[in-house]
């Protein structure tokens, strides 16, 4: 099993507040609190759906034990880079694994940590929790690094959000939470990472 654990957020989200807005077309600061809110609703939403991280995060995912094979999948797309890896003994020391013996491959998606020929992953002494990669995900450090139909995808589910103020009433007439809008959907899938 693994755990993923959020270190880093995104500095920023990949609409501003003044983008929410003139979308809204609200002119007043009134409701910019909630705008804002809205805004990393929908953008957490938006990297749920598409198995994504859309600007620059770190995060760490720990495993009970090292990979069985050569390769292993990192859980978040696009892949930047890795920060380290190491191993946990069962006094709870960590163990960093020499970046030498692998390669991080940030061309597939999701990325990839690959063992080198000469190497074979450390063995770890700790029963849960015992491997762990700390890696960097993301399209990048900025809002315009994020694929543009993305980023209208937020806009459309700000609005969603912000008309409905997070609730509408089914056909069977009861309050269900708001879903994905079907325009962010449309817009979001060609972007959608599937896991098998």
């Amino acid at each position: 099993m693994m755990a993923l654990v959020l270190v880093t957020p995104p500095a920023s989200e990949p609409v501003t507040l003044a983008e929410a807005k003139a979308h809204l077309r609200v002119e007043t600061a009134a409701d910019d609190a909630l705008i804002a809110i809205l805004i990393t609703t929908a953008r957490q939403s938006a990297e749920q759906w598409l198995n994504r991280a859309l600007l620059a995060q770190t995060w760490r995912a720990q495993w009970d034990g090292a990979p069985e094979g050569d390769v292993l999948e990192l859980p978040k797309a696009p892949l930047q880079s890795v920060v380290h890896v190491k191993t946990y003994d069962d006094a709870d020391a960590a163990m960093v694994f020499a970046a030498s013996n692998y390669f991080v491959d940030t061309a597939r998606q999701p990325g990839r940590v690959v063992l080198r020929l000469s190497a074979a992953w450390p063995v770890t002494s700790r029963t849960a929790g015992g491997f762990e990669v700390q890696f960097v995900a993301g399209y990048g450090a900025l809002a315009s690094d994020v694929p543009a139909a993305i980023r209208q995808g937020i806009l459309v589910h700000v609005a969603s959000l912000y008309t409905m103020r997070g609730d509408f009433v089914s056909a069977e007439g009861t309050l269900q939470p708001a879903d994905l809008p079907a325009s962010a959907h449309a817009l979001y899938a060609p972007w959608r990472l599937l896991r098998l």
